[in-house]
């Protein structure tokens, strides 16, 4: 019985306690519930950051200025534009401009590759065609193309290993046109 004594006894103590502290943070803070200070009432406005976490004050506002919008509606998508911008369509007699941007032997793989691009047309498919000569020697390899940002890729066009030792004459074409020759050493 003693023990339950001493038990309810010192439960009742912390409660106590626990309240006064709390009555006395709330007496001992300024700007405590039902309390206001003339520090406390009076509006100041915001201080910005200065982008190292510190507050920069800012001038005083006239007393004539008007004040800030603040929104009051989300923001909204409108709806999608009926016209947009976009380049020109090309003549149909502007044609294309094929370029062969590399072209050499790869002794790894004993193989030609080959790198180009199609000017004036941006479209997936078609055929990027490499065609190597030597006298009557003829060697071709090919890749389909890819649309680019501005322009047709060809991406890798690569040989099949085993090409004769000597200088070839190569060629990329894309649908009919050629880009300008150009020679290949293979060792």
């Amino acid at each position: 019985m003693r023990a339950n004594r001493r038990r309810a006894l010192l439960g009742s103590a912390v409660v106590l306690l626990g309240a006064g502290a709390v009555g006395a943070a709330l007496v001992l803070s300024p700007g405590a519930v039902g309390e206001t200070s003339s520090a406390a009432a009076t509006p100041t406005a915001p201080l910005p950051a200065n982008g190292s976490g510190a507050a920069t004050p800012t001038a005083p506002l006239p007393a004539d200025a008007p004040e800030a919008a603040t929104p009051t509606a989300p923001y909204t998508l409108g709806p999608e534009p009926t016209s947009v911008a976009t380049d020109e369509p090309r003549p149909s007699d502007a044609g294309i401009d094929v370029v062969l941007s590399y072209v050499g032997y790869e002794p790894s793989t004993g193989t030609v590759q080959a790198n180009g691009l199609v000017a004036g047309v941006v479209a997936d498919g078609g055929l990027c065609t490499l065609t190597l000569t030597d006298g009557d020697d003829e060697v071709t390899a090919t890749s389909e193309a890819f649309a680019d940002a501005t322009t047709t890729s060809c991406g890798l066009v690569e040989t099949g290993p085993g090409i004769a030792s000597g200088t070839w004459e190569a060629v990329l074409s894309y649908s009919g046109v050629d880009s300008a020759s150009v020679q290949v050493t293979v060792p």
